[in-house]
């Protein structure tokens, strides 16, 4: 879609939908060419910067064992330290794989994170990685049993006073009382991420809890939009959809400057993905990779270099939700989402792939002074 047509598509209301919505940041946590402890320290510094720019969230992923697709075992550790700085910022965890995790000791964990915060945290819950699954030797053909039985569990765990019996397929809870309780009643809010599979999304309505689209990913605008309304169908009477939508964002002043640094950005983060994908179908057979993810692993494919991620955005904007540009472009782009989608929260993957650490922060610090005033009115 050119320029002009998307201009075209937009509603004459602008943005005013958009006034009430929670904007935050993601960052899958890769450290390409990067020690650990350099990946750390740039990811507190992006949390302090978030929280006086006026972020209202920061959100990033759980993944175990030596990859550099991520190093980020404990989310929860990491946002009770930057809590002890940022003051105001909320933390999601985007998100936590729910079926290596036992419920009784999830919920714990997420309550003393949440007793530590000031109540600040928000729980993203997904089925996780299949290679994180076989690494702890879970198998990946169990994961969507354990992961609506682990979620029900652990909301089970939230509401309850003391449980003195709960028997599932995978997991017991007995004479269980949840200590410490959550600052938050009856507990943090809860979101299901559904990139890809319908299952996922239809749970999270059925359940009355939020709904993670990871549209950042590459994942195609259609299919988003299918999900999310799969999400809304199956909520129950009354609920209010709570829609968090992820889409990668570089914005600079120089719009040339934007779509370079934001392909790179994309291209960077899919050539890890698939590098570490392809080591791990080497290591663990096809089942433990993207093979296995059709949409996932065409995405990256067509992603991986810079020059073919410039030109798929530009060919197919906007089917692939990556916004680069002035804040102009950004914030007309995102508009037409926001349309599309009518998410209630939205979340921004500024920081991808090898993008160098200052690049990352000049684009928070504009997107802070002149889409983010625009996008709440």
């Amino acid at each position: 879609m050119t320029r002009g047509s998307l201009s075209s598509s937009v509603h004459h209301r602008g943005l005013g939908l958009a006034c009430t919505m929670k904007i935050g940041l993601f960052t899958e946590f890769s450290y390409v060419g990067k020690s650990e402890r350099q990946a750390y320290a740039e990811v507190l510094e992006q949390i302090g910067l978030a929280d006086r720019l006026g972020y209202d969230f920061f959100s990033t992923t759980e993944s175990f064992g030596k990859d550099e697709f991520s190093c980020s075992p404990f989310p929860l550790g990491l946002y009770v330290a930057a809590a002890q700085h940022a003051q105001r910022i909320r933390f999601l965890t985007g998100i936590i794989s729910v079926p290596i995790h036992h419920p009784a000791i999830l919920a714990s964990q997420i309550a003393a994170a949440d007793l530590l915060t000031e109540g600040r945290i928000m729980v993203g819950l997904g089925r996780g990685h299949p290679w994180v699954l076989n690494r702890v030797g879970v198998d990946p053909a169990e994961s969507p049993a354990r992961f609506e039985e682990g979620i029900r569990m652990l909301v089970e765990i939230f509401k309850s006073v003391t449980i003195e019996n709960s028997q599932g397929t995978f997991w017991r809870v007995s004479d269980f009382k949840l200590s410490p309780s959550p600052l938050q009643e009856p507990h943090p809010p809860l979101y299901v991420a559904a990139a890809t599979t319908p299952d996922s999304a239809i749970f999270a309505g059925k359940i009355g809890q939020g709904l993670v689209q990871p549209g950042y990913l590459g994942i195609p605008l259609g299919l988003v939009r299918d999900l999310t309304s799969r999400y809304r169908q199956n909520l129950p009477h009354r609920r209010a959809s709570d829609v968090i939508l992820g889409v990668h964002l570089h914005v600079a002043r120089d719009r040339e400057e934007a779509v370079q640094n934001g392909a790179f950005a994309l291209a960077t983060q899919a050539q890890v993905f698939l590098r570490s994908s392809a080591n791990r179908q080497r290591l663990s057979g096809e089942n433990q990779a993207y093979a296995t993810k059709s949409e996932s692993r065409r995405a990256f494919e067509k992603l991986c270099e810079p020059e073919q991620a410039r030109r798929a955005v530009a060919e197919e904007s906007p089917n692939i939700m990556a916004v680069w540009g002035t804040p102009d472009d950004c914030l007309e782009r995102i508009d037409y989402y926001v349309d599309s989608i009518q998410p209630e929260q939205l979340m921004l993957n500024i920081a991808s792939g090898s993008v160098p650490q200052e690049t990352v922060l000049k684009s928070m610090r504009l997107c802070a002074e002149e889409v983010m005033p625009a996008l709440r009115g």
